[in-house]
């Protein structure tokens, strides 16, 4: 159940980041889009942001949000480097 157990820090810090974001950002799911875009450009892949459950539906809906951002090949996914580089 969701709150009966410890919550790691980055969770925590991510819950946070996000509860601003939606006060800040006039489209918050393109906003969204494009933080995981980002993350995914840093990761080298956007399949590296499904790889724990590729399966899943929430893998599903993760990987259609960021392709439809990148494109489905990541042909766009070099725009979204950042300076952070990939790790």
């Amino acid at each position: 159940m969701p709150g009966r157990h410890s919550v790691p820090a980055h969770t925590r810090a991510a819950v946070e980041a996000l509860t601003r974001a939606v006060d800040k950002e006039h489209d918050f799911a393109g906003w969204l889009a494009d933080v995981l875009a980002r993350v995914a450009a840093r990761k080298g892949s956007t399949g590296a942001l499904i790889a724990g459950r590729p399966g899943s539906w929430e893998a599903s809906l993760v990987d259609q949000l960021v392709k439809g951002t990148v494109g489905h090949d990541n042909e766009y996914l070099a725009d979204y480097r950042d300076e952070g580089g990939r790790r």
